[in-house]
C-alpha cells in the first residue's frame, strides 16, 4: 500500500470515529432532552394507584398516603425514597415494590411482616412483634385478627418506638423459649394464652382454663403430649409442673 493510500485510510478511519462519537453524543442529548420533556408534560401526571396486599386496612392507608402525589408527573417521583418512607411509617411492611404504569398510574405490591407474638407492656398497651422482637403495630390497629401468645413484660411502651427491637434480657428469654416450644410443636400455639417469667423460670398460661404450666427444659414435645392427654380433666386455677420425667405435679396456683 502506498503512502497516499495509507494516509487516506487513516483519515477515513478518524473521520468514521468522529462521526460515531458525535452520533452517540447526539443520541444521549436527544434522550436526555426527551426525558426532561416527559418529566414536564401534563400527560403523565399520577391519576390512579393500584395496590396489591393482604390487608385491606393497610392498603387503604397506603392509598391515602400516596394520593398526596396525585397531579405530579410520574417521572418526577422518587419511587425508592417513597418506598423507604412507607416502610418507616409502617414497620409491619417487610417488602414493598412501587412501579410506574404508563400513562398515569402506580402499581404497588407489598408483603407484611409475620407477627409471632403480642408483647404486653406495663402500661397496658399491646404490640405485635416478630420472632426477632421487632415492634410492629398496636394490637388495636386492626391489621391482624388471629390470636397470638402474649408475652408479659416489665417494660413500658413509652421506652420503645414502632420498628425498634426489644433487647431486654427477660423478654428475650421468654421469646426464645416460646420459639423453642413452637418449633417443636406448632400446634401448641392455640393452647397458649400468655407467657410470663418468675424467678427466672418461664411459664405458660393455658387458654381454656387459665392454668399455669411449667415444662422445664427437656423433652418438650413429650411433655406437651402428656399435658394434652390430661388437660380435659384439670380444673381451673392450677399450677401444673411437667419438669419431671413422665410425671405431672399439680397444686393450686398461688401466683
Amino acid at each position: 500500500m502506498s503512502k497516499t493510500s495509507r494516509s487516506t485510510f487513516v483519515r477515513g478511519t478518524r473521520r468514521y470515529f468522529i462521526y460515531f462519537f458525535l452520533s452517540i453524543v447526539l443520541i444521549v442529548l436527544t434522550v436526555s432532552a426527551s426525558f426532561e420533556i416527559i418529566k414536564r408534560t401534563d400527560l403523565l401526571k399520577l391519576e390512579k394507584i393500584s395496590i396489591d396486599g393482604e390487608s385491606e386496612r393497610l392498603s387503604y392507608h397506603l392509598e391515602q398516603d400516596l394520593s398526596a402525589y396525585f397531579g405530579i408527573n410520574l417521572y418526577r417521583l422518587d419511587l425508592e425514597l417513597i418506598s423507604d418512607s412507607l416502610m418507616t411509617r409502617y414497620p409491619i411492611i417487610s417488602e414493598i415494590d412501587i412501579k410506574r404504569r404508563i400513562l398515569s398510574s402506580l402499581k404497588v405490591k407489598y408483603l407484611m411482616e409475620k407477627p409471632f407474638a403480642i408483647v404486653n407492656f406495663t402500661d397496658g398497651k399491646n404490640y405485635y412483634t416478630t420472632k426477632e422482637l421487632k415492634i410492629l403495630e398496636r394490637v388495636n390497629y386492626g391489621y391482624l385478627k388471629r390470636s397470638l401468645p402474649i408475652i408479659t413484660t416489665k417494660l413500658k411502651s413509652s421506652d420503645f418506638k414502632i420498628g425498634s427491637v426489644i433487647s431486654d434480657s427477660l423478654t428475650m428469654k421468654m421469646n426464645d423459649y416460646l420459639l423453642e416450644v413452637l418449633q417443636v410443636r406448632q400446634d401448641f400455639q392455640e393452647k397458649i394464652s400468655d407467657v410470663f417469667i418468675i424467678d427466672n423460670k418461664v411459664y405458660f398460661r393455658e387458654i381454656l382454663r387459665g392454668n399455669i404450666v411449667y415444662f422445664g427444659k427437656d423433652n418438650i414435645s413429650e411433655k406437651i403430649d402428656l399435658f394434652l392427654s390430661y388437660n380435659n380433666s384439670f380444673t381451673s386455677g392450677l399450677y401444673i409442673d411437667l419438669s419431671y420425667k413422665d410425671q405431672i405435679v399439680t397444686r393450686k396456683a398461688d401466683f
